[in-house]
């Protein structure tokens, strides 16, 4: 039995946020975060929006694309950043909100930006194990009353607040599906990104509050050395696992961490802005979502159609890396 694809969706609140009231809120320039993130706007989303919110209207969208109802589903593996609450999983909360009433497994991923291809792999792997016949992948990030420091001039600017699905189905048809998928973590690496309060390590106080240690911090370049040497690498290992080489990729959907970063990696591998799409200049990195969010995009503006070799790739905190190689 193999995984394909057999929907996606993607959500973006309707609130647009621009880099002129980024700069009104913290110490830098429209000029640099165009520069230097290639982000022009972000979307952010409105006080009484969640995250389940989000994440359950690109599930719709994802389940309308399937042709699927809400109680075909086997599973719902819900990626984010920051969920509506630290426990219970924000995946039963979007279980609940689509009207699910089979009591289909549902739980969430931490993974981080690589959430979105890590949630597609383990629905993958359900499938091909006989567990599963539709797995529900949401990743959803609503960071910018949770995750976002908009006083710090190094992150103010980066992130947004956005969903994104995609339905992974079961399929006996050998010419499309998910040829081939890699996930890693280097745990050395926990302390170049992430949330470091509000943990067993540093509970949140009033003095962790102050201070602001609950937010993201970042150290810029040591992610960019990360990620121009592993994802490379793990792209030319999918695609060795696939029987294919960067010549026969038509098309990659990478997660939106930074426009000049991704365009430089794919400068690496040899290949061009033509076999992209981007929308990180108009939404910003939205963590867990960005990658399923692109992936919609790209399937509905017919850059991802059937036939189509297409590779998908990101990274996150953790570090986390991912690709998957898979024939539309």
């Amino acid at each position: 039995m193999r995984a394909y694809i057999s929907g996606t969706g993607s959500y973006l609140p309707a609130r647009v946020m621009t880099n002129e009231e980024v700069c009104r809120r913290a110490p830098t320039t429209d000029a640099w975060i165009r520069e230097k993130l290639g982000i022009e706007t972000r979307r952010i989303a409105a006080p009484d929006e969640q995250a389940s919110d989000m994440g359950t209207a690109a599930a719709r969208q994802a389940l309308a694309a399937a042709g699927l109802g809400s109680n075909d589903l086997d599973a719902i593996l819900c990626a984010l950043g920051t969920g509506d609450v630290v426990s219970p999983a924000t995946a039963g909360y979007i279980q609940h909100k689509l009207g699910v009433t089979n009591q289909c497994m549902a739980m969430d991923i931490r993974a981080a930006c690589a959430g979105g291809i890590s949630g597609i792999q383990l629905g993958r792997s359900l499938i091909t194990a006989g567990m599963a016949r539709h797995v529900l992948v949401v990743g959803t990030q609503l960071g910018s009353r949770t995750a976002v420091d908009w006083s710090d001039r190094l992150t103010a600017g980066i992130f947004g607040d956005g969903a994104g699905a995609a339905v992974v189905s079961a399929t006996q048809d050998a010419t499309r599906g998910i040829l081939a998928g890699r996930v890693h973590t280097d745990g050395s690496l926990t302390g170049i990104v992430g949330q470091y309060a509000g943990g067993s390590v540093e509970p949140l106080t009033a003095e962790v509050l102050k201070t602001g240690r609950q937010f993201i911090r970042m150290d810029g370049k040591a992610v960019w050395a990360c990620a121009e040497r592993v994802l490379p690498q793990v792209v030319g290992e999918v695609l060795q696992e696939a029987g294919l080489s960067l010549s026969d990729v038509d098309f990659v959907v990478a997660h939106q961490a930074n426009r000049r970063m991704l365009l430089h990696i794919l400068g690496l591998m040899g290949m061009d802005a033509t076999r992209t799409h981007t929308n990180v200049e108009h939404y910003g990195n939205t963590v867990a979502a960005s990658a399923l969010i692109a992936l919609d995009e790209s399937v509905r503006q017919g850059h991802v159609r059937p036939g189509k070799r297409v590779v998908m790739m990101a990274i996150g905190a953790g570090m986390t890396w991912g690709a998957l190689a898979m024939r539309w």
